[in-house]
C-alpha cells in the first residue's frame, strides 16, 4: 500500500531574503505590493510585481517562490519548475520551496526527479516516515527496484517494520519476478498477526499461483477464525477453489460473501462484473446467473440491482431475461437513462420492434432529444419497415449528436444510408454511406451495404468491388459480406470468382438464407450449370414461402430454367 505526502506549503510564506542592497527598501515595498495583489486575486499584476522584485534583487528567493506558485495556478509548469528550483537554490533549507518543486514533479509525473527532491526533504525532516514511503514508491514506478527495497530497509531500521513496508516489499519482489521473496515477505507479515485480512488474502493468491492450493485454503481457514465477519476471506476461498476447478465450492463461498452485510450494493455489483470477466478461472455461467438473481433478490427495491442483473444476462447472451431485468429496474425508477438505452438495445436484438417503438417514445418523453434513444427508436421503425418514421428519428438523432462522437455519427450515417435506399432516395443514400466511410474508413457495415446497393443498381461497380473486398478483409468469414462480394463480381461478369465467394458465404453460414441460395443459383446458371441452379432456386423458393416473401421472380427462373434479371 502506497502513501504520498501532502503538498502542504504556505501560500504566503514570509520572505527569507535579508535585504543586502540599496534597492532593498524598494524591493520590500514591491514584494508587499505583490503579496497584496495576490491576496486580492490580481494574479497577472502580482506576477509582474514579483518579476520587478527580482530585477531589483536577483537573489530574492521569496519572489521566485511566489512566482512559482502563480505559474502552478496558471498551469505553466515549466516556468514553475524553473522558479521553484531557483528559490531552493537560494535558500536550500526552506521546506516550502522543495515541496513546491515536488508538487510540480507530481503534476508532470517526473518520477526520476522526485526521489532527489525527497532526499532534500528527508534531510530537513529525517523523522517523517511518509517521505521515505513516497521515495520508495517513486523508485518503484521508475523500476529502480533494488533502490526501492533499500529505502524500505532504511525505513525498517529507523521506524521499525510495519505492515505497509511488508506489503510494499512484496509488490516490489513481484515486479522483479521473485515469487519466493514476495511469499516470504507476506509470511513474515502474517506471523505478526496483522490487523486486517489483506495479508492473508494476498498470500493465499500467491500460494495459488505457485500451485500450493492446500496451503492457500489452510491459510484462509485461519483468516476466517481471526476475521469471522470479513467477506473478503470468503472471496479469497472462492478464488482458490476456482483455480482448483471446484465450481460448486467456489460458488458456495461466493454465495456466502453475497449474503454478507459487510459488502454493500456497489461492491456486490462490482464483484458480479469481475466474476463474469474472469477468463483465467471462469465461474460456470449457470452459477453467475444464480448470483445475479440472488443480487436482485437481496435488493428487490433497488433499480441498480435489477439493472446489473440485466447487464449480466446480456453478457451471458440471455436477452429475454435481460429484458425482464431492465423492465424491473424501470418499474422502480423510470429516470435512469442508461437503463432505457440497454432495454432498447436488447429489444432490437430480439427483433421486438413494436416494443422498441413504444419504449423509445416513453424514454424520449423523459429524455427528449437524447441522440442514442432517438437512434434506437429509429431502428425500431426501420425494423418494422416504417421508413419515413425511421428517417425522422435518425435525422433528429444526427442533428442532436455530438459532432465529436465519431462512432455514433458513423452508425447514424450508415443507418440513414439504409433508410434512404429503402425509400428509393439513392443520391441521399450514397451521400450518407460516403459520410460514414469518411468518418471511419474501417466501417465494414457501411462499406458492405453501400457496395451491395450499388451492385443491385449496377452502378459504380469498380468502387463497389473495392469496398466489398475491403469489408471482407475487415470482417472475414462473415457470410453477408461474402455474398455481397459475390454479387458485385456477378454484376461485373466475373462468374467463376463469384462462384467461389458465394460458396464461401454458404460455408460460413449456419443456415444459408433464401437470398444466398438464390444468388448461388443465379451464378450457377450463368456458368451453364442449369440443373444445379434449379436445385438452389427451389430451396430458396421453399425458404421464401416459409417467411412470407414474394416468390414470383424465383418461380419465373425455375419455369424458364434460366437466370432472369
Amino acid at each position: 500500500m502506497w502513501y504520498t505526502t501532502g503538498s502542504a506549503f504556505a501560500q504566503e510564506t514570509a520572505v527569507s531574503q535579508t535585504p543586502k542592497s540599496a534597492d532593498s527598501l524598494s524591493a520590500k515595498s514591491l514584494y508587499d505590493k505583490g503579496m497584496h495583489q495576490k491576496s486580492a486575486g490580481q494574479l497577472a499584476l502580482a506576477e509582474k510585481t514579483f518579476e520587478q522584485v527580482i530585477q531589483l534583487q536577483p537573489n530574492h528567493d521569496g519572489a521566485y517562490f511566489q512566482l512559482a506558485q502563480l505559474y502552478i495556478d496558471a498551469e505553466n509548469l515549466v516556468a514553475a519548475e524553473r522558479a521553484a528550483l531557483r528559490a531552493a537554490e537560494l535558500s536550500p533549507d526552506n521546506e516550502n520551496y522543495w515541496n513546491t518543486i515536488l508538487d510540480v514533479y507530481r503534476k508532470t509525473r517526473n518520477v526520476k526527479a522526485i526521489p532527489v527532491v525527497l532526499d532534500e526533504l528527508i534531510r530537513l525532516n529525517p523523522k517523517n516516515a511518509s517521505l521515505y514511503r513516497e521515495k520508495a514508491y517513486a523508485l518503484f514506478v521508475d523500476k529502480q527496484y533494488n533502490a526501492a527495497l533499500a529505502v524500505c530497509d532504511t525505513m525498517s531500521a529507523r521506524f521499525g517494520a510495519t505492515e505497509d513496508q511488508h506489503l510494499t516489499k512484496h509488490q516490489i519482489y513481484l515486479a522483479q519476478g521473485n515469487m519466493d521473496a514476495a511469499i516470504n515477505e507476506l509470511e513474515m507479515l502474517v506471523s505478526t498477526a496483522p490487523n486486517e485480512s489483506k495479508a492473508y488474502i494476498l498470500l493465499a493468491e500467491l500460494y495459488t499461483k505457485a500451485d500450493e492450493t492446500k496451503k492457500a485454503i489452510a491459510l484462509l481457514d485461519d483468516a476466517a477464525d481471526i476475521f469471522p465477519d470479513d467477506p473478503l476471506v470468503l472471496l479469497g476461498k472462492s478464488d482458490v477453489y476456482l483455480a482448483m476447478e471446484k465450481q460448486r465450492q467456489a460458488y458456495h463461498y461466493l454465495q456466502e460473501a453475497f449474503s454478507s452485510d459487510s459488502l454493500g450494493i456497489d461492491a456486490k455489483a462490482g464483484l458480479l462484473y469481475s466474476t463474469l470477466g474472469n477468463t483465467r478461472h471462469p465461474l460456470d455461467k449457470v452459477y453467475v446467473a444464480e448470483l445475479a438473481d440472488l443480487f436482485a433478490q437481496t435488493y428487490p427495491n433497488e433499480a441498480k440491482a435489477h439493472a446489473v442483473r440485466g447487464d449480466i444476462y446480456m453478457q451471458l447472451q440471455r436477452p429475454n431475461e435481460a429484458r425482464d431485468a431492465y423492465l424491473g429496474a424501470l418499474d422502480i425508477n423510470r429516470y435512469i437513462e442508461g437503463v432505457w438505452q440497454q432495454l432498447l438495445q436488447v429489444e432490437l436484438q430480439l427483433g421486438r420492434y413494436d416494443d422498441v417503438e413504444s419504449h423509445g417514445k416513453e424514454a424520449l418523453a423523459l429524455f427528449p432529444n437524447q441522440p442514442l434513444i432517438l437512434f434506437f427508436t429509429g431502428h425500431g421503425y426501420l425494423g418494422n419497415k416504417r421508413y419515413q418514421e425511421a428517417r425522422t428519428y435518425l435525422e433528429t438523432a444526427l442533428n442532436q449528436a455530438n459532432g465529436e462522437h465519431v462512432p455514433l455519427l458513423t452508425q447514424l450515417y450508415s443507418s440513414l444510408g439504409d433508410v434512404y435506399n429503402a425509400m428509393d432516395m439513392y443520391a441521399e443514400s450514397d451521400v450518407a454511406y460516403e459520410e460514414a466511410i469518411a468518418l471511419d474508413s474501417a466501417n465494414a457495415y457501411a462499406l458492405n451495404n453501400y457496395a451491395y446497393y450499388l451492385a443491385l443498381r449496377k452502378e459504380k461497380l469498380p468502387l463497389a468491388a473495392e469496398m466489398s473486398k475491403r469489408s471482407n478483409e475487415l470482417a472475414p468469414d462473415y457470410p453477408s459480406y461474402q455474398d455481397t462480394y459475390a454479387w458485385v463480381l456477378f454484376q461485373q461478369g466475373d462468374y467463376k470468382t463469384a462462384l467461389s465467394w458465394i460458396e464461401k458465404a454458404i460455408a460460413s453460414s449456419d443456415t444459408a438464407s433464401e437470398t444466398l441460395l438464390e444468388h448461388y443459383g443465379d451464378i450457377l446458371a450463368k456458368l451453364g450449370h442449369v440443373s444445379k441452379a434449379l436445385t438452389q432456386w427451389k430451396k430458396a423458393r421453399t425458404l421464401s414461402q416459409a417467411v412470407g416473401k414474394d416468390i414470383d421472380k424465383l418461380s419465373q427462373k425455375i419455369d424458364a430454367k434460366q437466370y432472369i434479371d
